[in-house]
């Protein structure tokens, strides 16, 4: 797969090819020492899904946090909702699936370099702000399934930080039961035991960064 997208980009004299790497940290070694526009992004590196290992997610976020000004476009094969939102939410500006045609990739390209941005056909299944999100009006993606409130999210939040009940209560100016409350609908929502392990299936859904 990535000798023929390396095959077509070369065939479009729009574009340069200047590098392609296997691995992460050849990846970030190339980026400190070359200039690019848009880095080309799969979320699981060489079918790696099933091997706790360094994945797109994380290397979106870094490449951000790190060369602000490299725009991402993810090519995947895995285009359900929640992790286009959670790739996008990561830093991408384009998202493809590996199902479109190749000049769809090459049209993503050239939309998210030109500082727009761009989510596929097949991608954008199950998005519920998505025209929102592409106009610019919304900054995050949104699933149609994500099932906690914004408040919900607020006090998650606060946990996550470590903070009391009074305290959260005390930062959003509302009461302690109200603030139980809501921790005990997460809770049930989520499926889970109690709030640490409510914290780390937030953050494996990547509702929370650490």
């Amino acid at each position: 797969m990535r000798d023929g997208i390396k095959f077509l980009l070369t065939q479009d004299t729009d574009l340069e090819l200047v590098g392609s790497s296997a691995n992460p940290d050849e990846l970030f070694t190339f980026l400190k020492d070359n200039p690019v526009d848009v880095l080309i992004l799969d979320i699981f590196l060489d079918n790696m899904e099933d091997i706790k290992s360094t994945n797109g997610f994380e290397i979106c976020t870094k490449v951000k946090e790190d060369f602000p000004n490299v725009k991402v476009v993810t090519h995947s094969a895995y285009t359900d909702a929640e992790k286009v939102s959670r790739m996008i939410n990561a830093g991408a500006s384009g998202f493809v699936s590996k199902k479109s045609g190749y000049e769809e990739l090459i049209f993503a390209i050239k939309r998210v370099h030109s500082g727009a941005r761009y989510i596929s056909v097949d991608a954008a299944k199950n998005l519920k702000n998505l025209n929102k999100f592409l106009e610019g009006m919304e900054e995050t993606l949104k699933t149609e399934n994500e099932f906690l409130t914004n408040r919900e999210m607020e006090v998650l939040f606060l946990l996550a930080k470590g903070y009391s009940t009074r305290e959260i209560a005390a930062s959003l100016f509302i009461n302690e039961r109200t603030v139980e409350t809501h921790r005990k609908n997460m809770v049930e929502k989520a499926r889970v035991k109690n709030t640490v392990e409510l914290v780390a299936y937030a953050v494996g859904r990547g509702l929370l960064k650490v």
